[in-house]
């Protein structure tokens, strides 16, 4: 299963050809994909300062246990493996946060970019 970060919304936002196969691949046959609550709050967060459309943004997080497995951060699990990421791999806390969420529901990389590459 892949893990989508907030990276991969705005190549889809921008309607790249390889977003939108990836999504629909997700969300018209039924493709496993994951997506954390980090990446769900960034989003947000850029729709509120205009860098990702809201609606755009709200369809996205109101598809979540739907299109996509949503990938909590609440499990002391998940709080205590991110720790160590970002301890062993220097990255910031949101992008440990989200490895680790996406680790948890059995994703086995994340992406940034729909081109197929993992993070």
């Amino acid at each position: 299963m892949d893990g989508f970060d907030t990276g991969f919304f705005f190549h889809l936002w921008a309607q790249r050809d390889a977003a939108l196969a990836r999504w629909r691949a997700i969300t018209r046959d039924d493709e496993q994909a994951a997506v954390s609550s980090i990446t769900l709050f960034e989003m947000s967060r850029h729709a509120l300062v205009g860098r990702l459309d809201r609606s755009f943004v709200d369809t996205v997080v109101q598809r979540a246990g739907d299109a996509y497995t949503h990938a909590p951060v609440d499990p002391t699990d998940v709080l205590r493996r991110a720790a160590r990421i970002a301890h062993g791999m220097g990255l910031p806390m949101a992008d440990a946060l989200i490895a680790a969420s996406l680790e948890a529901v059995g994703c086995e990389g994340r992406r940034s970019c729909p081109c197929g590459t993992a993070s």
